[in-house]
């Protein structure tokens, strides 16, 4: 299957289109689900169910929609990614304190744009345990290629690469997915979080797999952005 990560519909307080239009959208762009992640901001017990549901009302049978909720630390400086929740836990949470709650609700949870606000020098070790995974590349925040930060934070780690849209509006669609291999006939929300729990997602960049047999990034991609950093440097110094 195709899945994209990392999304927001109009249930986030800066989202744009409505769930139902995502999963239109992203279904006849050949996507078969997405992991939302709506901003943990504004939300009770009650809303969280109220978004479940609207998330299963609005799915297609092209396309999927998995309930998830993107949980900021106190100061907004972390993300966290996380899906297999059937509670909302609490906004604006100290970070060990959600990953606790998460791990013990039988949850996952995904370390969000690390250059963002540079949150990865705030990473703590003392979080791996409680990750399923590091987003590698988020095109609302790392832009044409993914980030540096973030592909030193996962191999000092050890921690799974995740890629994600970060999308918002229509200006964040991009081709970045990731391919996973799941029974299409059970239950699908269960079988995507054991597979962010288990790492077997794989990032996937205009169609191509973005690791290569080492697990390391690499790709035209890449290249293309090379090319014009290397292009601006020149541009500045003239």
């Amino acid at each position: 299957m195709r899945v994209v990560l990392h999304c927001h519909s109009t249930w986030s307080y800066d989202g744009h289109w409505t769930l139902g239009r995502i999963a239109k959208t992203f279904g006849a762009l050949g996507v078969d689900a997405v992991m939302m992640t709506e901003h943990d901001t504004g939300f009770d017990p009650g809303r969280f169910g109220a978004y479940r549901q609207a998330c299963a009302e609005a799915s297609t049978r092209r396309c999927k929609l998995i309930p998830g909720i993107e949980y900021s630390s106190p100061d907004n400086d972390i993300h966290l990614l996380t899906w297999g929740l059937d509670r909302f836990l609490a906004e604006h949470r100290p970070v060990m304190e959600t990953l606790r709650a998460i791990r013990q609700s039988g949850g996952v949870a995904v370390f969000a744009h690390p250059v963002r606000r540079e949150a990865w020098r705030r990473f703590e070790s003392d979080w791996v345990p409680y990750l399923s995974a590091i987003e590698l590349w988020n095109r609302k925040s790392d832009g044409l290629t993914w980030g540096r930060e973030a592909e030193r934070l996962i191999a000092e780690t050890g921690l799974p690469a995740t890629v994600g849209m970060d999308f918002h509006r229509a200006r964040h669609l991009y081709a970045l997915s990731n391919r996973v291999a799941v029974d299409r006939g059970g239950d699908l929300e269960a079988d995507l979080v054991s597979a962010v729990r288990s790492g077997t997602l794989r990032p996937m960049a205009l169609g191509r797999p973005l690791l290569d047999a080492q697990g390391r990034p690499d790709g035209p991609h890449d290249r293309l952005e090379q090319w014009r950093r290397a292009t601006l440097k020149r541009l500045r110094g003239r």
